[in-house]
């Protein structure tokens, strides 16, 4: 299983990265981003609470990953605001709205850690979600919202409709299924998942680091 949701996302963060930074995926899924900003030259703890999606990240881990990369398994909320204080890095992709928190006083948490720098990526699917272009503090450096292809690929639909189950906690019903299975198309050897997100990248730094 692949997808192409990362694409447009990791040059940005490729230019913003330097080596040795201590970084913290929040939300690391199966950590196509942790292992990229490792082999970057970072120190990476990738938080991931869902076993599943742990399972995932552990073999992305063992088949690209080179050793610099820690799991903790604590969700965002029982994290302490100071428990990753010393980091220059906290990133969290499409994740702060999956939390017990919500999106916004995810947000905040990752404010009171003091990271020198805070990227978010995030899907534009709801109101709630506010992005502040300043905080006590912190002040937004890049901003960008556009459509992304955020197609899967998978080797047979038990890829597919497993990948489901894991996103969303629970084994489809019966006519869930047959739709996950409808909309596979075949495409260099792999079956597709086609689909589009409407995104937005948003960076802040720390006013001190300036």
């Amino acid at each position: 299983m692949h997808s192409t949701y990362h694409e447009k996302i990791l040059p940005f963060v490729a230019s913003l990265v330097r080596p040795q930074w201590r970084v913290l995926d929040i939300g690391a899924g199966n950590g196509v981003l942790s292992v990229s900003l490792e082999r970057m030259g970072c120190e990476v703890t990738a938080l991931e609470p869902s076993r599943s999606m742990r399972s995932l990240l552990e073999q992305e881990i063992a088949q690209n990953g080179s050793g610099r990369i820690s799991i903790d398994n604590r969700p965002w909320e029982e994290v302490p605001p100071d428990a990753y204080s010393d980091h220059d890095l906290m990133v969290a992709c499409n994740s702060f709205h999956l939390t017990g928190l919500g999106f916004t006083p995810a947000l905040e948490k990752a404010f009171q850690a003091r990271p020198q720098w805070v990227v978010v990526v995030t899907e534009l699917f709801s109101p709630d979600i506010r992005i502040p272009v300043a905080r006590k503090g912190y002040f937004m450096r890049y901003a960008r919202i556009e459509k992304i292809e955020s197609s899967f690929a998978y080797h047979d639909e038990q890829e597919a409709v497993a990948h489901w189950t894991i996103l969303r906690g629970r084994p489809p019903a019966e006519e869930e299924e047959e739709k996950i299975r409808s909309a596979l198309a075949r495409n260099a050897g792999h079956l597709w998942a086609h689909d589009e997100a409407l995104i937005g990248i948003f960076c802040w730094k720390e006013v001190c680091h300036e």
